[in-house]
């Protein structure tokens, strides 16, 4: 049976603390799990995160302007994991440090220096855009020393794949690129169609500990890991 997590989205406004527990009732006091998505303009982040949270697409393309955040519950095996998610609007440079993130946004930080997961995405219908992500990503590991996080990739709008040998080749080189080289988990989903969503959600979670993923690992703060049996509701 494919694994998958149970996903309860919560609408409810953003508590001020959140705990990690267990299905056996064990809690321990644990700090949500804080996701960026970041990608050129138009690739589809936004769609990904709608579709996901809310069950909802929508083809018009709508320029993110400012930040919007997700809130979900995901379980995995016996773990409960808070999940707060960022939809972070185009950014030309990542803050190299506190200070520079808080004068870009006029006092009002993102707080993306503090997420425990970066996701980039790109759009598989037009290549171009995956530079951003190998521009954004060199930015993020060079702007940190000391401090543990993930970075995966996820190639959005497979529906709009060219059927052609070089198209499939190009995609084929990047896939090598993130999986082997950046050693960073790789997705590839619609979500036009909702294809593949939970994966990338899954992924997240096994990046995070939470459950196991089917990814190669980030060298950034994970260690190897099992696949384990999830389910999503």
């Amino acid at each position: 049976m494919q694994n998958q997590i149970i996903v309860k989205i919560i609408t409810t406004a953003i508590r001020k603390t959140a705990t990690r527990s267990t299905l056996e009732g064990d809690k321990e006091a644990w700090k949500p799990l804080k996701v960026a998505f970041l990608g050129y303009s138009g690739v589809g982040k936004t769609q990904i995160l709608q579709q996901f949270f809310k069950h909802d697409f929508s083809a018009t393309h709508v320029r993110t302007t400012k930040p919007y955040r997700y809130r979900g519950c995901l379980v995995c095996d016996t773990v409960i994991r808070e999940l707060i998610v960022l939809d972070v609007p185009p950014q030309k440079k990542f803050p190299i440090d506190n200070i520079a993130e808080w004068n870009h946004n006029n006092s009002n930080p993102l707080g993306l220096r503090s997420m425990h997961v970066y996701v980039l995405v790109f759009d598989m219908g037009n290549l171009d855009t995956f530079q951003y992500c190998r521009s954004i990503r060199e930015q993020i590991l060079s702007s940190f020393t000391h401090r543990n996080f993930s970075i995966m990739v996820v190639g959005n709008k497979i529906d709009l794949v060219v059927d052609s040998p070089t198209y499939t080749q190009e995609l084929k080189d990047i896939s090598a690129l993130v999986r082997k080289h950046w050693r960073s988990d790789y997705v590839e989903c619609s979500a036009k169609y909702n294809y593949k969503l939970n994966d990338v959600f899954r992924e997240i979670m096994g990046i995070s500990g939470g459950c196991s993923g089917t990814g190669t690992g980030v060298e950034f703060s994970q260690s190897s890991r099992h696949r384990s049996k999830c389910n999503i509701l």
